[in-house]
């Protein structure tokens, strides 16, 4: 047996030592905010989360006295014996028969606090060999390796500032879904990527490069969102009031009559419409005015140059266990069309799996700048995408479909969505207001995790929820893949700049 660390000696103070709050005094010096401890007392051994580290002296404790005396009390009396620190934790859970249970009784006053084991804290977090790892636990030698259902079936939000690292931990956890089994349980991954982050995935690592990089090339596809197309017969009269503003109950119904007829036809064996054959449809209408609206509306539709006979490319085909889809956004400029695109194929990607066929495998769907597409208090027509996915974060846990929300303004993200998302992943966050609308979302943050969090180092995240049974910080794994093309400084991105105009000037001269 190894031995264990001891990091001090729980004392009485105003608090405590209680089943919520206990304080001790430090030996080593080796207590660090965020690391878990431990003791040992009549109902089992106490897990502890230090949430803050006090460093006190009497001497020094009166600012006259300090003023009035200045160097003569480090120099007439021992005030540097005098200095030493205290702990202040928190009670997490009580291992007791190789079962956990809340704490109810405190420890004694005197009691001994030692760095918790490591395999302590790997069964108190919940943590598997065979889970996903993100990095290591700060202060600890362990691994957090979560189990892929307790993170992602109940959904997860991941939010933080511009530049704290949030792509990177994404790639991250991408990496760990592709890496893994299909005898352990691998899912689809699909990713709607507005800014084209991930595209990397898909790009096969040279072979004159080192081996550094591990190549997901084979395991994703990239869908380039500006060429998707999509089947008019997917249409209904809802999605074309999405899209379109005031349409009146007398044109949806119009509407829905004319879709109605033409998938009846195309069912008899017709085949598929697009959207000439709905205006040909309009043309036959008696009334005037009603005609003249769906034209309009019609003529808006083929503007976005979005709809056509089938859907191109079918993304269901591609949605497999241990594959990635990205659908690259970067390109498609219209927000609206933007939208569109991501309000359908989640819907079809939810329908797919709860259906009784379950034609696609259990999923995971990524949504970056997730308060674009479900924002709070935002009128539904610039929302396209909202009642989608906050269908997939209330009802997807029960069908295999999971939503990872990512977001760096929490604030502007629907409230509905995000208290659904049981797991909360946390990097560096300053804004008062995104910092706030999170907590009160999340149960497991408290106010002394809220402090930590704006303090953060890039690299740096806070894990609470359904995943872990106590808020864990951790530092980011080194990724695996190759590094996204945004991954750049503005001084690289300035001299790449500068080398690809002077190759196009090589290449004039030499034509000339």
């Amino acid at each position: 047996m190894s031995v264990r660390e001891q990091l001090g000696t729980v004392v009485s103070t105003l608090e405590g030592p209680s089943p919520s709050t206990v304080s001790f005094v430090v030996n080593n010096g080796k207590a660090h905010k965020g690391m878990f401890a431990e003791l040992e007392y009549s109902e089992g051994t106490m897990m502890l989360l230090v949430e803050d580290v006090l460093k006190t002296n009497r001497y020094f404790e009166r600012p006259d006295s300090v003023k009035v005396m200045g160097e003569e009390l480090e120099r007439n009396f021992p005030a540097s014996e005098w200095e030493f620190l205290i702990a202040k934790a928190r009670p997490l859970g009580v291992f007791k028969d190789e079962r956990i249970l809340r704490t109810t009784f405190p420890p004694s006053p005197g009691i001994k606090v030692f760095v918790a084991d490591n395999e302590k804290i790997k069964r108190f977090l919940g943590l598997e060999e065979e889970g996903l790892n993100l990095g290591k636990l700060q202060f600890h030698d362990v691994e957090l390796k979560l189990n892929l259902s307790k993170l992602l079936q109940k959904h997860v939000f991941l939010g933080a500032m511009s530049g704290s690292g949030k792509s990177y931990l994404v790639s991250v956890l991408l990496e760990e879904l592709l890496s893994r089994k299909k005898e352990q349980g691998a899912i689809a991954v699909v990713v709607m990527d507005t800014h084209g982050e991930y595209t990397c995935f898909g790009n096969p690592i040279k072979s004159d490069s080192s081996s550094k990089f591990t190549d997901f090339s084979s395991k994703t596809r990239i869908v380039d969102a500006s060429k998707i197309k999509i089947a008019c017969s997917k249409l209904s009269p809802y999605m074309v009031s999405s899209l379109i503003k005031d349409i009146s109950p007398t044109q949806k119904r119009a509407l829905a009559n004319i879709f109605t007829k033409l998938s009846s036809e195309m069912r008899s064996g017709a085949g598929p419409f697009d959207l000439s054959a709905i205006k040909s449809e309009v043309e036959l209408l008696d009334n005037e005015k009603t005609q003249s609206s769906l034209f309009a509306i019609i003529s808006e539709l083929e503007e976005l140059g979005l709809f056509s006979k089938i859907d191109e490319p079918s993304i269901v085909d591609f949605v497999k266990p241990g594959q990635l889809v990205v659908i690259d956004l970067n390109d498609v400029i219209s927000e609206k069309k933007k939208q569109f695109i991501v309000a359908y194929l989640s819907n079809k990607l939810f329908h797919e799996r709860r259906g009784h066929s379950k034609k696609i495998p259990p999923f995971a769907l990524f949504v970056e700048e997730a308060h674009n597409f479900i924002p709070e208090g935002t009128a539904s027509e610039h929302a396209i995408a909202r009642s989608y996915l906050r269908t997939i974060a209330r009802e997807g846990r029960k069908f295999g479909a999971s939503l990872v929300v990512i977001s760096q303004r929490p604030k502007r993200l629907d409230t509905t969505t995000l208290a659904n998302c049981n797991t909360h992943i946390i990097l560096r966050i300053t804004n008062p207001y995104d910092l706030d609308h999170v907590s009160q979302s999340c149960e497991g943050l408290d106010k002394s995790s809220q402090n930590i969090i704006s303090s953060l180092r890039v690299g740096e995240a806070l894990i609470v929820g359904e995943a872990v049974n106590a808020p864990t910080f951790f530092k980011v794994r080194q990724r695996k893949s190759a590094p996204s093309r945004h991954e750049s400084t503005l001084e690289d991105a300035a001299r790449a700049f500068v080398s690809d105009e002077l190759k196009k000037e090589d290449e004039v001269n030499s034509f000339l």
